[in-house]
């Protein structure tokens, strides 16, 4: 796997939309990021000192499992705020909270071609030592809020980067949703 450091770039999912012919897997790292986004568009602030990061991935998997990629994105997050103390839940299918704020946001963009997905983006962006925007403190948290410490960033994008390479089933998912057997209201 190949890794790319920025201090600042506008989004790492764009950047590697750019990348024709990559040869093997790419890591692309962001310190800040101008123009981060979650799904639908949505506009997701990413200051100095989170974790803002998408994994490349060439021919990751059948295009019919292609959730897996989800699956496995989601709780490889979860795995590693546990790592660095933090109890964190999966609110389906792409955010991950403690308790009732939000820590991460995931956005994963896929090519499929024929019956397989080709090559799929995979964006993460952690609060983890960054401080919070006024208007997004009452539903956000970061790692440092929570423990009260500033986390080893370079060790959180290295314990990522390790179980975003690991498998997990739909089992280990479903165990750490948030509001599974829970009554809501939409």
């Amino acid at each position: 796997m190949k890794t790319i450091i920025f201090d600042e770039v506008a989004s790492t999912n764009d950047e590697l939309k750019k990348l024709k012919d990559p040869a093997e897997d790419v890591l692309m790292i962001a310190r800040r990021q101008s123009g981060g986004r979650g799904s639908k568009g949505r506009s997701f602030s990413c200051e100095k000192g989170g974790a803002y990061l998408s994994l490349l991935r060439l021919y990751p998997c059948k295009a019919e499992e292609s959730f897996s990629i989800m699956i496995t994105a989601a709780v490889a997050v979860v795995k590693t705020l546990a790592a660095f103390d933090v109890t964190a839940t999966i609110k389906w299918p792409n955010d991950i909270f403690v308790g009732d704020k939000k820590i991460c946001g995931i956005l994963i963009e896929n090519v499929i071609g024929g019956d397989e997905v080709t090559r799929s983006i995979i964006g993460i962006g952690v609060n983890v030592n960054n401080d919070l925007a006024p208007e997004i403190k009452d539903i956000a948290t970061s790692v440092k809020q929570i423990t009260g410490n500033s986390a080893n960033i370079e060790a959180f994008y290295a314990t990522l980067a390790y179980n975003l390479y690991k498998e997990y089933s739909m089992e280990e998912y479903i165990s750490y949703c948030k509001f599974l057997g829970k009554e809501i209201t939409v």
